[in-house]
């Protein structure tokens, strides 16, 4: 997929999340089970919400999920942006959710179903309210036994409840986020390069069409062979299926940081700058434009549209470090000597 199909792609599962939200309404037929809704009057004023307060069991904020015009973020992570199809699930399933069976009103038995109060001893579930909105706050405690189901119990009122579904909540802040940082597989790329501070140099390039899978190593010493292709593309793919584990605001990058160069086919070039700390392995991102000499009035629009799409992507990827997995990091700070084949005795 081409940097630009990331772009549209994203904007246009926003359009469609969105009118999905709009479009959560029950069929007439159904309204005779909304005699107990799973949180009364969320469904009449779904769209209006803006806010969305999940706290821990712990009585910790776990999110605190605000709406930005079309997009949700997260306060807890500096509001980088929430996913918005978990929140848009999230809403639908309070709103067309229903309370079905009356269960304890004792409190002496809501820990055994999980819907005691958050911060209180015995207290295990999760706590959903809305901030600016005249609605209960609800306690999502344990599943059923047949796990078709989940107890609950609204913040305030001493009756719990046996509802006909499960209400999926990310179990950490992170899982409330936008996983996805990038999917840019080699095919899309014409050239990567990964310097180190000691001046270690890989520099691959790819020796097909748009589309092709095949790269070659281009600074191999005298007397010794690149690895296998495979090898060599593992290490092109390092934009590919790139996710997050977790993500702060861009601060300064250390001096002995790895500098990785991937050159896209369309003219993007993406910066990495990979190093570790006590919390793990981080990358940032800077993204510019090959902006060369062009000859006629298409070349020059075309160039100017690239340029547009760079500044955008480096608006959504420069303001933030991403912490990566071990594996990708591994991938994206290659030395040359771990693509040679290994020397004779």
């Amino acid at each position: 997929m081409s940097v630009r199909g990331i772009l549209i792609l994203g904007i246009l599962t926003l359009v469609v999340l969105t009118a999905a939200l709009l479009l959560v309404s029950p069929r007439e037929e159904d309204r005779s089970f909304e005699i107990q809704p799973l949180v009364p009057g969320l469904h009449e004023v779904i769209n209006e919400i803006d806010a969305i307060d999940v706290t821990a069991a712990d009585g910790s904020a776990l999110a605190s999920l605000r709406r930005d015009r079309e997009r949700w973020r997260v306060r807890e992570k500096s509001d980088y942006e929430a996913d918005f199809e978990l929140v848009h699930d999230l809403l639908r399933d309070l709103a067309t959710g229903r309370r079905v069976d009356e269960r304890t009103a004792n409190p002496d038995w809501y820990a055994r179903l999980g819907v005691v109060d958050m911060g209180e001893e015995g207290a295990s579930g999760v706590e959903i309210a809305f901030p600016g909105q005249e609605l209960p706050a609800i306690v999502l405690g344990n599943p059923d036994s047949q796990q078709q189901g989940q107890f609950v119990r609204h913040v305030g009122d001493e009756q719990s409840w046996l509802s006909d579904r499960i209400v999926n909540v990310p179990g950490s802040t992170v899982g409330f986020l936008v996983r996805a940082i990038m999917d840019i597989p080699a095919s899309e790329l014409a050239e990567v390069t990964m310097r180190h501070a000691d001046g270690d140099t890989v520099r691959l390039r790819s020796t097909g069409e748009a589309g092709s899978d095949d790269w070659v190593l281009l600074n191999v010493p005298d007397g010794r062979e690149a690895r296998p292709m495979w090898r060599l593309r593992e290490v092109a793919n390092g934009l590919a299926n790139l996710n997050l584990r977790d993500v702060r605001p861009h601060d300064d990058v250390p001096g002995d940081a790895v500098r990785a160069l991937y050159v896209t086919r369309d003219g993007l070039n993406f910066v990495a700058s990979l190093f570790r700390d006590e919390q793990g392995p981080w990358v940032h991102f800077s993204v510019s434009a090959e902006t060369e000499a062009v000859i006629g009035d298409d070349e020059r629009a075309e160039v100017s549209e690239i340029a547009i799409d760079a500044t955008a992507v480096d608006a959504r990827l420069s303001p933030w470090q991403f912490q990566i997995s071990e594996r990708k990091f591994d991938t994206m700070t290659h030395r040359r000597d771990d693509l040679l084949e290994p020397r004779d005795g």
